[in-house]
């Protein structure tokens, strides 16, 4: 199995809107949510939700699947270095 280091979707955006020149509190306004959440993304403390990867996607130009993606790898990099390597194959 290869494994691939997963990057949080947060990095991803602050990276973005620094590149941008764009503050967070300046991305909350224009697509409503509180900058709290923004933040909360940003630094990896918040999951992209399929409402926020379509919003991100409006305000962003990079589609929805993109933002859902990093956050799919994300959760599937993260469960795999816990609990989940305890699971051997199952005998049939």
């Amino acid at each position: 199995m290869t494994h691939t280091v997963a990057v949080h979707p947060g990095a991803v955006l602050r990276d973005e809107l620094e590149e941008r020149g764009i503050s967070q509190s300046a991305l909350a306004a224009h697509i409503a949510v509180l900058p709290r959440s923004i933040n909360q993304i940003c630094r990896g403390k918040r999951g992209i939700s399929a409402e926020m990867a379509l919003k991100l996607s409006m305000a962003l130009g990079a589609s929805p699947s993109f933002w859902l993606n990093l956050q799919k790898n994300w959760e599937l990099s993260q469960a795999r270095r816990r609990a989940i390597k305890r699971i051997k194959p199952m005998a049939a």
